[in-house]
C-alpha cells in the first residue's frame, strides 16, 4: 500500500503539470475523488488513499459514492483534477457522457484499477475503453506478483522501485494496448507467464490521463 500511495501522489504531479503547478502561498489543489460500487471495500479504501494523499500533497479532496454528481456537466469545472475509484457495470448514458466530456475538454483525470473494468454492460463501453487507453474485460486470480519499470525518467515512475511485488493484488489482462497509450509499469504473470500493462498514461482529447490497475484492496 506504501508503493500504491506513492503511485498516487507521483501521478498528481503528473496530472496537474504544466497546466498548473501549485507554488508556495497559493491554494491547494482541488480534487474530485469519484468512487463506489461493487466488489470493493471503497469504505475503507477511499479514506485510506485520500487522508495519505492529504497528508503528501497540498491537496483538497471532494469524495462522491456514486456517479450522480456527473448529473451535471459541468461537475469538474471548480477542480484541478478528477480521480475514479470505482466498479460499475453500467451506468446513464448522459451520466458517461459527462464524464467523457470533461476530460475531452482539457480535465487531468486519474482513473484506478476497476474503473478500467467498468460500463461493460453500457452500450457505450468501446468509448469508455478508448478513454481508458487499454481493453481489458478479466483479471487473473488475487495473488502477488512483481511489477517491472518500463519508464525510468517518468515523473510518475522515476521513483518507483525497479523491481516491486505486491503482496497481493488482481493483475489485469490486457487484450489491446490501445495507440497512444504510454506504458510505464507491467507485470508477468504468475498464472501463464503473459505479461501485461499495468500503469500507464493517455489523452482524451485535450485531456491528460493517468491509469493504473494496481490497487485492489
Amino acid at each position: 500500500m506504501k508503493s500504491m500511495r506513492l503511485l498516487v501522489l507521483a501521478l498528481f504531479l503528473f496530472a496537474c503539470t504544466p497546466a498548473r503547478t501549485v507554488a508556495a502561498g497559493e491554494r491547494p489543489l482541488r480534487v474530485l475523488w469519484v468512487a463506489g460500487g461493487v466488489w470493493h471495500d471503497f469504505d475503507e479504501l477511499v479514506p485510506l488513499l485520500t487522508s495519505s494523499l492529504r497528508q503528501r500533497a497540498d491537496v483538497t479532496i471532494d469524495v462522491r459514492l456514486d456517479l450522480e454528481v456527473w448529473r451535471d456537466e459541468a461537475f469538474a469545472d471548480a477542480y484541478d483534477a478528477v480521480v475514479y475509484q470505482f466498479c460499475r457495470d453500467d451506468a446513464e448514458s448522459i451520466l458517461i457522457d459527462h464524464a467523457l466530456q470533461a476530460t475531452r475538454a482539457g480535465k487531468p483525470t486519474v482513473l484506478l484499477h476497476a474503473a478500467v473494468h467498468s460500463f461493460r454492460d453500457s452500450e457505450r463501453v468501446r468509448e469508455w475503453e478508448s478513454f481508458c487507453g487499454m481493453r481489458s474485460k478479466l483479471h487473473d486470480p488475487y495473488q502477488s506478483f512483481q511489477t517491472t519499470k518500463l519508464e525510468h525518467a517518468h515523473p510518475i515512475t522515476r521513483a518507483w522501485p525497479e523491481h516491486w511485488s505486491t503482496p497481493g493484488d488482481e493483475l489485469y489482462q490486457t487484450i489491446e494496448f490501445l495507440p497512444g497509450s504510454r506504458a510505464l509499469l507491467a507485470a508477468r504473470s504468475p498464472q501463464d507467464g503473459r505479461e501485461h500493462i499495468v500503469s500507464w498514461t493517455t489523452s482524451y482529447g485535450l485531456g491528460k490521463v493517468f491509469v493504473t490497475t494496481l490497487g485492489h484492496d
